[in-house]
């Protein structure tokens, strides 16, 4: 027998069999029971066996399940994750908690058609190391595509016991070139852990039909000052992980995510410290269901068939530093054509992906808003200043595609001459809804719109600007003075701007069909356990459209143009 290594073993008599780690197996077709599961795998007779070195106990026939009510047991405490669905397959995630640390840890994957795993499809065995901060991403493939499956992971809990985690929920996409008639996801940004509740996360987790939900980062809130190792990023991540409706929403929908700042830290450009930022950027591949493709890439693109392809975009590792200024009312600053916050390569990578796009709608998963923001609209002193520059004006402090103005008139100007229509960004980052028809020039109405950008508000609450700004008024009164400014923002920034929350939580759900994409913001109130999400604003964009429709909402939330 080879020497062992050091790992997470147990003591015990039985047979011991060598496995290689990643050993997988696929089932076409019918699916697998459970025992033809463990013997296509190699498993045999025997108490124990010998997974690359290390011993540990064979999996049961009949494994032990977690109780009802409490799902995510030791050495699962982090839950699991299934993302970035594929024709044939996904991605799906889990860490541990090792039983001896610095050790090696096996664990057995399998993913089948039915919740009891009785029609098993694929299963296999992957390590986890404290190297990768024991956190495990298996690509799973050989399913069909456009269907549902069910995966878990099995390992040893600190007895010994061999544990089996909660189940989570995988889906696969639409074959390429097929057509099919719907995609329907959910997306949101921004949670911070304060005195609000996690329950938009329940109400997105029930919402009917999701095939996917997008997180557009903000995920975490590293610390500023103190969280600056690969080590403190990881911990971040476990710390936000213990909240049990973050986890209940991973489990029920599969993921497809993006970093903003909050994973790093504030103001995040490609001038931070390289070790900082390296380190951010591994803790966050650890971190999710996401494959590093290379050099901790994370901008990527999906199919949908043919009526969709999603571009998820990194807006921050590869950007110049934000600006101080705000006011815009010299050439230079926002206007200078070198400055970027996508970077050369990835501009290219974006641009041409477009270009070449044959589905039916374009989507864009963009971490923070591609729409203008002015306070004030400054375009008045023009009669006044001939030489002012375009769109001149008092913008908001939030560090955006505001402060590359001319890569974003660029890229919106290679829109149009390009052809490429019915393109939607999804952003994140404000903790304000925002919803734009996006122009090359956005002060004049006159000319084409590019694409629209949707801008979901934040996960859970900041403090409530009510009270922050407005404490000495009667709440009610303090409401209708932010509705007030909403509306100030609003003829700011019209006609670009169609719609504006400045109080309210939530997330998004888009649908869309060949057709049409509607959007609806949900709202809820974070602040009450027991809120239920509504409607707080829908609209309608139809395929080949230049405006987007404001749809009637009983519920409606924020102000309208």
């Amino acid at each position: 027998m080879a020497a062992m290594k050091p790992c997470d073993h147990t003591s015990g008599r039985g047979f011991q069999l060598s496995i290689t780690p990643m050993t997988s197996i696929v089932s076409s077709g019918r699916g697998m029971t459970r025992r033809e599961m463990l013997k296509g795998l190699g498993f045999g007779l025997g108490a124990t066996v010998l997974i690359s070195g290390c011993v540990v106990p064979a999996p049961s026939e009949d494994p032990r399940l977690p109780p009802p009510g409490t799902p995510d047991l030791s050495p699962f405490l982090d839950g699991v994750i299934a993302g970035d669905p594929a024709p044939d397959g996904a991605l799906i995630w889990t860490r541990v908690e090792p039983r001896v640390p610095g050790a090696e840890m096996p664990i057995l994957w399998t993913v089948a058609d039915d919740a009891a795993f009785t029609s098993i499809r694929a299963a296999g065995l992957v390590t986890a190391s404290a190297s990768e901060g024991y956190a495990v991403t298996v690509p799973v493939s050989g399913l069909d595509p456009h269907s549902w499956y069910f995966y878990r992971f099995e390992a040893a809990d600190q007895s010994g016991t061999q544990v089996v985690s909660r189940s989570g929920r995988l889906r696969t996409a639409p074959a390429a070139g097929s057509s099919p008639d719907r995609l329907r996801f959910a997306f949101a940004s921004c949670q911070q852990i304060n005195d609000s509740w996690f329950n938009a996360h329940s109400a997105a987790a029930a919402e009917p039909d999701l095939d996917f939900f997008m997180h557009l980062g903000d995920y975490v809130y590293a610390s500023d000052t103190n969280t600056l190792t690969r080590e403190d990023y990881r911990q971040t991540y476990q710390r936000w992980r213990k909240q049990p409706l973050l986890r209940d929403l991973h489990a029920a929908l599969p993921m497809v995510a993006m970093w903003d700042d909050g994973e790093f830290y504030n103001g995040i450009s490609k001038s931070g410290p390289p070790e900082r930022l390296t380190a951010a950027k591994q803790a966050w591949f650890e971190a999710f269901a996401v494959l590093d493709p290379g050099g901790l890439q994370a901008y990527r693109r999906f199919g949908w068939g043919d009526l969709v392809d999603l571009s998820m975009i990194d807006v921050r590792a590869y950007r110049d530093d934000p600006l101080e200024n705000i006011v815009y009312t010299d050439s230079g600053g926002a206007y200078d054509p070198s400055r970027t916050t996508l970077g050369a390569e990835q501009y290219a990578w974006f641009t041409q992906g477009l270009a070449a796009s044959q589905a039916t709608w374009r989507i864009v998963g963009n971490p923070y808003n591609i729409s203008p923001w002015k306070l004030v609209n400054l375009e008045f002193l023009r009669a006044f200043r001939p030489d002012l520059p375009p769109n001149a004006g008092i913008y908001a402090p939030n560090e955006a595609w505001d402060d590359y103005l001319q890569e974003r008139r660029d890229l919106l100007q290679f829109i149009l001459e390009a052809g490429v229509t019915d393109t939607i960004f999804t952003s994140g980052h404000t903790h304000t809804a925002l919803v734009s028809e996006l122009r090359v020039d956005y002060d004049r109405p006159s000319t084409p719109v590019a694409a629209f950008d949707f801008c979901t508000g934040s996960l859970t609450a900041d403090p409530d600007p009510r009270k922050s700004f407005l404490g000495d008024l009667p709440e009610d009164a303090a409401t209708e003075v932010l509705r007030a400014a909403e509306r100030f923002v609003l003829n700011s920034n019209a006609p670009a701007l169609r719609h504006m929350n400045l109080i309210d939580q939530g997330y998004t759900v888009v649908d869309i069909t060949p057709e049409e994409t509607l959007v609806t913001i949900r709202n809820i109130d974070t602040t009450n356990p027991d809120a239920e999400a509504v409607d707080g604003a829908r609209f309608r964009v139809r395929k080949g459209a230049q405006r987007i429709e404001v749809l009637p909402t009983p519920t409606h939330k924020g102000s309208f143009a």
